[in-house]
């Protein structure tokens, strides 16, 4: 099993782009996952450089994530590692790891959210519900 999760704050606004193969929405973020320690000698919190990782949502979740997520907003994301293999500037071939999320929620930690339903069928373009528990 690959499947992990990574807590951390979007570094940019969701980018969103079709993909040429089959048509299908594709959403990539940035996630900056900071850490820190305690240090029992000082009593102190030490932060440690943050970590970031490349998230690539697809479909209904891509389209959800352009929908409700914005720069700055903490994130849980759980997903599998995968290499994404592309082209530098320069010409060469590069490869880079990327976290695809199977989910993406917002922290409630330092906000509040308002859970909305989605329909969609097929062909049609999607509608959004009344607020979850309302």
């Amino acid at each position: 099993m690959n499947e992990q999760t990574i807590v951390g704050n979007l570094t940019r606004d969701p980018e969103v782009h079709v993909s040429a193969k089959n048509a299908r929405t594709v959403t990539t973020f940035d996630v900056a996952v900071n850490r820190r320690r305690f240090d029992r000698e000082t009593g102190e919190w030490i932060e440690q450089t943050p970590v970031f990782h490349r998230v690539v949502t697809y479909g209904q979740l891509a389209d959800n994530a352009a929908e409700s997520l914005r720069r700055g907003i903490e994130v849980a994301v759980i997903g599998r590692f995968a290499d994404d293999s592309y082209t530098a500037e320069d010409g060469t071939r590069r490869v880079r790891i990327v976290l695809e999320a199977e989910v993406v929620a917002p922290s409630l930690r330092w906000a509040i959210a308002r859970p909305m339903k989605v329909s969609r069928d097929a062909g049609a373009p999607a509608e959004v519900s009344e607020e979850m528990g309302a």
